[in-house]
This record gives structure tokens, sequence and C-alpha cells, in this order.
């Protein structure tokens, strides 16, 4: 039950422009076998694809562009008389690609056509293919039961072969071969009491969260009660109403393994708390395989202590320790790296190799080994991808910038640096194979972990509500008075005082997102792992009444 879109980029020709330091790549592209209906079919309803545009599509001599190369709609019917919603899948499977791994890029939107259930949400960013075979999971829609005759969902799928400040030799007469395929989707939480389903019937269910606009990231996320008492205008870096938005509850994106369900906004009126393992935590998001990411809040031996209530006085935080001891390379913002310690980088691939430990990963793996690893609740925490991006920001359609390798001179943006600094617009997808950092999956991710257990990205931090440089003490993610590491890559500085050094994101103690040298050891670490879909749990999330596993 498979409708396909065979995607051919064939016959890649370069040519380097010396003047303005910049090369154009000349392709043909051919979309072929794209005209064809399938159905699937279950009781009492069915689903209807159809991919629109004729047999073939083909571009000759093409510049590459901000623009799409080529554009390709499709539509999902649902008609269902059941007493349950229809759920269904859209993956991008790539049978091939030669193309390097930055290269080929998309984009998904859609359109709820006759407003029925929900569309899977945009992707907003521009997203790498990638090299290689694959399959690339888009999300899930929902048709909302009965629909009383067809509905239909509408998508464009964008693909995009971006102009880049530099030589695009490696990618003359290389080729990709994919199509789309739309399958039913099984929810793996069935039960009522899952933590999933609780998760999000606190905002009215998958449907009503969809609905909502897409949050302002340019501002930070407070409730209702925080804004009204908020000034007109910013002090210095504390926010006045003109840097707030009322944007406090779950929202909906994409991730790399489909729809995740985010918190955004004050810890006050958010009930995401959970007691497992003998820890506290704080709820970050639902993933897109519908598992439950969790960041690191004290123990349960604190929750105890103070009244059986969820503080922020009461975390007890690892360690502050520095990200790696060494900083005077820009190899030294992975979590992994190429080359042992004080052996400077001299390629951008050796730069990125994950090979050796970062100072702040073999922290995180001995908590992990010591408090987690063996203990009967292990079972529980799934391998779910890590990203430490290291994109530089001219792969995403940032300015020119340095390396990513190397020491001297070499002043890098990393994407995030754009995207959150320049663009606002965070992600949850991961651009790079390599910086998906898993323990076994090898497929969508790296498999280099030795642990399930990572850092929470900046991106996640933005999306919370957290921005550059502005104060969010209500936040869910702040602790009054301690910073704490973030996973993400910021720049690779330079300065009179301290000469070059890797830089990476941090949330500082008033609730603001920041930088510090890789090297500091006055940063506090926050572990981040994820518990299955289908675990069960009792209480309301509150702070009083957290969710504990059973």
């Amino acid at each position: 039950m498979k409708s396909r879109i065979l995607l051919y980029l064939l016959g890649l020709i370069l040519v380097l422009i010396i003047s303005i330091s910049l090369s154009y790549a000349y392709f043909t592209a051919n979309f072929e076998d794209s005209e064809t209906v399938d159905t699937i079919t279950v009781t009492g309803g069915k689903m209807k694809i159809i991919y629109d545009g004729g047999q073939a599509i083909e571009v000759e001599n093409l510049i590459p562009t901000d623009d799409p190369v080529s554009t390709k709609t499709f539509t999902v019917t649902g008609d269902n008389s059941t007493p349950f919603d229809m759920n269904y899948t859209v993956n991008l499977v790539i049978v091939s690609n030669t193309f390097s791994e930055s290269a080929i890029k998309y984009k998904l939107t859609g359109e709820n056509t006759n407003q029925n259930g929900a569309v899977i949400p945009n992707t907003g960013n521009l997203n790498n293919i990638g090299s290689g075979s694959k399959t690339i999971n888009l999300g899930h829609g929902i048709f909302e039961s009965p629909t009383d005759g067809a509905k239909v969902h509408t998508y464009t799928l964008e693909f995009y072969f971006l102009n880049a400040p530099y030589n695009q030799d490696i990618d003359k007469e290389k080729e990709i071969n994919a199509y789309v395929e739309v399958v039913t989707y099984v929810d793996p939480c069935k039960e009522e009491d899952c933590l999933k389903n609780k998760i999000l019937a606190q905002d009215g269910g998958e449907i009503a969260i969809r609905e909502k606009d897409i949050p302002d990231f340019s501002k930070v996320a407070v409730s209702q009660e925080t804004y009204d008492e908020l000034p007109d205008v910013s002090e210095e870096y504390y926010p006045g109403k003109n840097q707030a938005v009322i944007e406090n509850g779950i929202y909906a994106t994409v991730d790399e393994y489909g729809v995740s369900y985010y918190y955004r906004g004050d810890k006050e009126y958010l009930n995401n708390n959970l007691l497992f393992g003998g820890y506290q935590w704080k709820i970050v998001r639902i993933n897109g395989d519908g598992s439950i990411r969790l960041i690191y809040n004290g123990t349960e031996e604190d929750f105890e202590l103070n009244d059986n209530e969820i503080s922020e006085y009461s975390y007890n935080l690892i360690d502050d320790k520095a990200w790696n001891i060494n900083a005077d390379d820009a190899k030294y913002v992975g979590y992994m790296y190429g080359g042992k310690d004080e052996e400077y980088s001299i390629t951008r691939e050796q730069a990125v190799t994950n090979e050796t430990d970062s100072n702040i990963k073999k922290i995180i793996d001995l908590w992990y080994s010591e408090n987690i690893f063996g203990q009967p609740f292990e079972n529980k925490i799934v391998d779910n991808l890590f990203c430490n991006d290291r994109q530089l920001q001219s792969e995403i359609g940032g300015d020119s910038t340095g390396t990513g390798y190397g020491y001297v001179g070499n002043h890098t943006r990393y994407a995030a640096y754009n995207r959150l600094n320049t663009n606002k617009t965070p992600t949850l997808k991961c651009g790079l194979k390599n910086d998906r950092f898993t323990v076994n999956d090898n497929i969508i991710s790296n498999g280099d972990l030795t642990y399930p257990v990572g850092l929470l990205t900046a991106d996640e931090a933005a999306m919370a509500g957290l921005v550059n440089d502005i104060y969010n003490q209500t936040n869910y993610l702040t602790l009054n008075g301690f910073y704490f590491w973030l996973e993400t890559p910021y720049m690779m500085y330079i300065s009179e005082e301290y000469g070059s050094s890797a830089s990476m994101f941090v949330i500082y103690w008033s609730g603001s997102l920041g930088t510090y040298y890789a090297f500091e050891d006055i940063i506090s670490i926050r572990p981040v792992i994820s518990i299955n879909a289908q675990v069960k749990v009792t209480g309301d999330g509150s702070a009083t009444n957290p969710f504990r596993v059973s």
C-alpha cells in the first residue's frame, strides 16, 4: 500500500564563479512515475492517497537558489464511519542518495482542506535528507471520526538544492532515488493511564494541540498571570510586555521520529512533574516515537524533604564541571570528537569524528552507570537520539563562517547560532546523522553512545520558552541560582582575553539562553533520558501530585 515519487537528480555540472567566490551548480531533475492512486482500507472506512502533477517533471540547467528545485503536492482523503479516529503516517523513503550529507533538503507543509482532524505539523526549517538509504518519518495525520463524508488533507513537499558559499564540486553527477509512502499509524499508547495520553489530555488532546498557532519564539513564553505583572517595556535583561508572549501549555512540531508534543511556559502552571527511579524529573516533551523525554530535577528524597512538593530549590545537581577541559580547537564543541585530547584537528572530518569522549560525556556516563544501569526500572528507559548539532551556519543558509576545525583565527558560528540568535526558528530536527547520538540506532542516528542518556538542546530550551539574553525566571527549565549545560555548539570564539575558545549554549540562572566557554567548570549538569511510551502512571503531574511511574 504505497504511492511513490521517484526522484532523480542527474548530471550535476558545477561552474565556479571566481569573481564572487561562489559556486553555482547546474543539474537536471526528473520526477517520474508519480501519478498513482493508493487506498488504505480499514473496517468502516478508507483513506485514498492521490499524487498530483502528471507523470513526470523535468527541470534542466537549473541554477540552485533559495526557491525549491521541485514541488510535489499530494492529498490524503479520509472517509470514516467508525467511532475511532483514523491515523496515518507519511514517510519519505530514500532508496539511494549519493549526494553529500547536506546537499539536498526538503520541507513539508500541510493544509487541513476540509477542517477535519489534524494534518502533520509543518517542518518549518529546511531539513537535510542526508546521504545513503533511509526512511524519513514526516509525521502522522489524524481524521476525526466520524468524518461525515470524505475529508481531505493536502500536502506540499518541496525539494531544495541551495547555492552554497563554498565549492560544490563534490556533488557533480550525483543522484537521489526516493518516494513518498503513506501507511496506517498505530498509536503505541492505548491505555488511559498511559503517561503519553495523560499528558495530551492536559491540553485537549492531539487535535486541539495541533490546531494552535506556531509560537512566537522571539519572545519569552509566560502565563497570563506572569504577563499581567510585567512592566510595559523591558528594562535591561528583564522582559516587559514587549518581549513576552502568553504561551503556556503544550505545542506540536516534528522531530526525526514523527510528531512531538512539547511543554512551553511557566513552571507554576504546567503539570509536567514526574517521579521515576528515585529521582525528580521535568517532562520536556513527547518524542515523535511516543516516548517521553525527561530532564533531571533532583532526587525523590528532596521531594519528600520539601513536604512532598516539587520546588525550584530542591535540586541536587550532579556536578559543576567543564564541557571539555581543553577548548582551543573547534573540535571541542563535540560530545565526542576526533583525535586525542590536545591533538589539534586539521580537517573538518577529523574534528567531528566520534572517537573520543568529551569530559561532560564521561561524567554523564559515570552517573548513569552508578545510578541507573542494572536497576529494575532501567528497562523503562529507551534509546532516543540526542543532538550535538555541529553544522555550520553557512550550511543552513546563514552567512559564511569559519571552518569548524582547528583554532588559529577560526571564528566559527554553528547552525544553532543562526537559528536561535538570528532567525528565532528552533527545530527538533537534527541536521546530520553523525550528530544524532544514540546507543543502538545506526540507521537514523550514529549508534555511538554507551548509555541512553544525554543533555537538552538549545532548540528544546527555546521551544520551552527561553530566548537569548532575556530573563525568564518563571520558566519550568529555570534553576534560580544555577547555570547548566546544553548539548548545542555555539561558536569557536576569538577573544583578546582567552584567545580561541570553543563555546556552548547554556541556560543561565536567570532563565535566559546564553553561552559559556567549554573549559568553564562552574556550569551544572542536568542529564536527560527518555522513557517508554507505554509506561503507566498515577498522579496529575502537578508539583504536589506529580506523575509516578507504576
